[in-house]
């Protein structure tokens, strides 16, 4: 039996091998290629490719390294990756790809609908309902009951003049079907209320630094204040801008709850262990030259 399986294996690993230098080749082309229908014909042979690549039942085994321009990111439990890329179509419009592997090969192709989308903090949606983004870190929490979800990080260069970072909560039903959206941000005011909101988006301007991660030094979410400005860029118009302070949000009693004003004094970049986007001249959200 032996003899019969490795074979087999050999073959899968070299089919998948062949595949991903097909791959390469097009990821590459739908990055940096200067004309947009040229970048757009690209991404549409990666994808199908790509899809058809996840369908072999070893590939979730499978590292798929040399896809240097697509983020792949794995939950602390292994229990599924999550793939997301951008699309450059010109003139700041950019379209997002998104796909969820499952352990046992399973997987779920996203559909970004986030400009179409309205209710965007209170809503859950499904797979065709994706707030599209590249996703740039991943952290496994529980819900009061005990329930494990995933917080999402993610960036959407919305145009030309602004983009958004958010944190969008993944969790599975007990189908094994993933959902987006879960109540576990809230916001006190002054006058004893307070809001819950299903995910945290924060709209800033394309040519400002925002920073949005977890900091595990401090044991929370930190990310910086953003005040309206007057925009830079001609054209922009308004829009928000750090201010040299931060703020964030820490975990008690089942929800991440807001924390105003954590650093007093302005400082160049919020403190963060692992600092995911930075100020290095000729670097992309990956890290990559």
């Amino acid at each position: 039996m032996v003899l019969m399986v490795l074979p087999f294996l050999e073959y899968a690993q070299q089919r998948l091998e062949d595949l991903e230098t097909e791959l390469s080749y097009y990821c590459d082309v739908m990055v940096n290629a200067a004309e947009p229908r040229h970048r757009i014909m690209a991404g549409r042979e990666f994808e199908q490719r790509f899809l058809k690549a996840l369908e072999d039942g070893s590939s979730f085994s499978y590292a798929f390294d040399s896809l240097k321009w697509i983020s792949k990111k794995y939950p602390t439990d292994r229990s599924f990756r999550l793939f997301t890329w951008e699309v450059s179509l010109g003139k700041g419009d950019n379209r997002y790809f998104g796909v969820i592997q499952m352990s046992d090969g399973v997987f779920h192709v996203l559909k970004d609908e986030f400009k179409n989308t309205e209710d965007l903090t209170d809503s859950e949606f499904g797979t065709d309902q994706w707030l599209g983004a590249v996703c740039y870190n991943i952290m496994e929490a529980k819900d009061k009951k005990g329930s494990t979800y995933y917080m999402l990080y993610g960036l959407n260069r919305w145009d030309r003049f602004e983009h958004i970072k958010f944190i969008d909560i993944l969790f599975f039903s007990s189908e094994g079907i993933p959902y987006f959206g879960k109540p576990v941000f809230k916001q006190h005011f002054k006058d004893g209320s307070s809001k819950v909101s299903h995910r945290l988006l924060f709209r800033y301007a394309s040519d400002a630094q925002f920073t949005l991660n977890y900091n595990e030094g401090m044991g929370m979410i930190m990310c910086d204040h953003l005040v309206r400005r007057m925009g830079r860029m001609q054209g922009q118009g308004e829009t928000m801008i750090p201010d040299g302070t931060y703020v964030g949000f820490e975990w008690s009693d089942g929800f991440w709850n807001f924390v105003d004003k954590i650093a007093i004094e302005p400082m160049d970049q919020a403190p963060r262990p692992n600092p995911i986007l930075d100020e290095r001249k000729g670097k992309k959200i990956f890290g990559n030259q």
